[in-house]
């Protein structure tokens, strides 16, 4: 009986495995990328502290440093923590550390939209932008600035969220 062919289908392999083993195949690939993209950003961040330093001469002063701070923790705390992720480190194994590591990407992006939020009102006093508020979004330098910051709290809730 067990060689008929309307029994062969207990032996083949299940398509969902495979398909489970290629969403690990590209999660992986995803995280490395991640990582990958630490190297760029490192040094993106370093040339803007450079130039933060510079413009000390010109009337910069510690606050710049903080908000340079708080910017480069939020984009190199996403791209680690979603690299650690996506490559299932034993780092992230822990329910704590993973929904710590969530909330963690969560605040810090918070406080990096209310950051931003005080720098668009700054700008529109000294460029003398009356308009409304909301105009001032229309520009591609004002809203490409939110749109990581959403980004960040929507990653820190896929992160919270368990798979």
């Amino acid at each position: 009986m067990s060689d008929n062919s309307e029994w062969d289908f207990m032996n083949q392999k299940s398509p969902s495995n495979s398909s489970h083993e290629s969403r690990i195949t590209i999660d992986y690939i995803f995280g490395v990328i991640c990582f990958l993209l630490l190297i760029p950003t490192l040094m993106v961040a370093f040339g803007e502290f450079r130039d933060i330093i510079d413009f000390f001469e010109y009337g910069g002063d510690m606050g710049d440093i903080l908000v340079w701070a708080l910017y480069t923790t939020t984009i190199l705390s996403i791209l680690l923590i979603s690299g650690l992720y996506f490559t299932d480190s034993n780092f992230m194994k822990s329910d704590s550390i993973r929904i710590g590591s969530g909330i963690f990407i969560i605040i810090i992006s918070i406080v990096n939209l209310i950051s931003r939020l005080y720098d668009f009102q700054q700008e529109r006093r000294n460029w003398g932008f009356d308009e409304f508020w909301l105009d001032h979004l229309y520009w591609p330098s004002t809203h490409e600035r939110l749109e990581l910051v959403f980004l960040g709290i929507i990653i820190g809730f896929m992160i919270i969220k368990k798979r």
